[in-house]
């Protein structure tokens, strides 16, 4: 099983910006020493939930301060970007990192980022699916490509520089509809699947994904898959619940305001990733050793060998979530690569 770690570097009231990267930056340094095999960010913008506004610039510090780890966005919001420019943007990454980059995109959910950059979000799939065709384009060509679109049109652009990983990084997208199951599927595109849903609705998702496989001709051996969880180990059940259950609810709380429509006239936002009605203890990995290891095999029976942790829970002290990564590392981590 390959274990990734999941960051979105939130900012909880009181806390200080310059303190808060400091440690999300150290924590994915040390997992990079602890043989952690990812570290992704998630893109965020104009409120607490996360302050890495732009991913692929941090991801490019993290390809100097480390040296094996795989650097992953856990997503770029493709309508919020020019393709032009993210294909550049990721390009950059990827040679700096000597071709450790993996490309996470998704559609979007929060209205408050779209109306911040004054995009409609009923526009949100049309947008992605155009972002997406120019990246799929201007990566299969080395020289110029034109493009007229609806939303974008441009001539004669070859972004540079190219990617390291040829003709692109490995692409994961936020989807678990059938469409976009198939898709993935046919693309031979890695999937990324939600982090707040019961193991329930995880099995649900991921027998449509079976189904895609199948249909594009594929046996389950071609899954790719990375379950993000909130994650959380302490030397007992109860010390870790103790300590990481309310942080997580408050991240939870505040990631379903932002969800939500906030005027008359606003559009509603897209689907969240979190489950909120789930119970908690089939959704997340707080536990002793023993019990993680035993929620990392129950996932990886689903046909899911790639999980992604998501440790920097709300106003949970850095102290803490040191502590849980190097008692992962020591105590988790060995039994999880032979699942």
């Amino acid at each position: 099983m390959q274990i990734g770690l999941f960051h979105s570097v939130q900012w909880p009231e009181g806390s200080d910006q310059a303190d808060r990267y400091e440690q999300a930056l150290t924590q994915a340094c040390y997992a990079d020493e602890l043989g952690f095999d990812s570290v992704w960010l998630t893109e965020h913008h104009f409120s607490r939930h996360g302050i890495v506004s732009d991913s692929l610039t941090v991801l490019a510090y993290l390809a100097a301060r480390t040296s094996h780890v795989r650097l992953g966005t856990a997503v770029s919001v493709l309508p919020l970007h020019h393709p032009l420019r993210l294909a550049e943007a990721a390009a950059t990454v990827d040679q700096l990192s000597r071709g450790r980059l993996d490309l996470g995109i998704g559609r979007g959910y929060q209205p408050g980022e779209f109306r911040g950059f004054g995009v409609d979000i009923a526009e949100k799939n049309d947008r992605f699916a155009e972002a997406l065709d120019i990246l799929k384009q201007v990566w299969a060509t080395d020289g110029p490509v034109s493009y007229s679109g609806t939303y974008w049109s441009f001539e004669d652009a070859a972004p540079q520089p190219r990617p390291r990983q040829r003709p692109h990084p490995p692409l994961w997208v936020a989807t678990d509809s059938p469409d976009g199951l198939a898709r993935c599927a046919a693309e031979d595109w890695g999937v990324l699947l939600p982090q707040g849903t019961s193991l329930t609705v995880t099995a649900g998702q991921m027998k449509r994904y079976a189904e895609a496989l199948a249909g594009a001709g594929q046996g389950p051996g071609r899954a790719r898959a990375y379950l993000a969880r909130a994650a959380y180990v302490a030397p007992s059940d109860a010390q870790a619940w103790a300590e990481a259950e309310g942080p997580y609810k408050d991240f939870l709380g505040y990631a379903d305001t932002l969800r939500r429509a906030t005027g008359p006239d606003a559009a509603p936002g897209g689907r969240s990733p979190f489950d909120l009605d789930a119970d908690l203890r089939d959704s997340a990995l707080f536990g002793s050793p023993e019990t993680v290891i035993d929620r990392l095999r129950a996932i990886k029976e689903l046909g899911i060998d790639r999980v992604m942790l998501f440790l920097h829970l709300g106003g949970l002290p850095h102290e803490k979530i040191m502590s849980s990564l190097d008692l992962f590392a020591r105590e988790v981590l060995p039994t999880a690569r032979e699942l």
